[in-house]
């Protein structure tokens, strides 16, 4: 097992339930992550499910939009 490090994100984001007409709501999440490469965190599930438990939607189609991924630095290592 290799253990991965950890990194502390922060999170500003805008979501809506697909196909409404609506304006977008405004949130911010503060995480840790395994990577550290913008692109595969705005795609993590695990991402989009804690961004979905704390705007506390039931909707599994949430539209999600990533305004800005702050990387603040690695806090450690996995031991998984």
């Amino acid at each position: 097992m290799n253990p991965k490090p950890i990194y502390r994100v922060i999170i500003a984001f805008r979501y809506k339930k697909k196909g409404a007409t609506t304006y977008y709501k405004r949130g911010n999440i503060d995480t840790f992550c395994t990577t550290n490469n913008i692109v595969q965190i705005k795609n993590d599930e695990v991402i989009r499910g804690k961004i979905k438990r704390k705007v506390k939607t039931k909707h599994a189609d949430l539209d999600i939009l990533f305004d800005k991924v702050e990387i603040e630095g690695q806090y450690g290592k996995t031991v998984y």
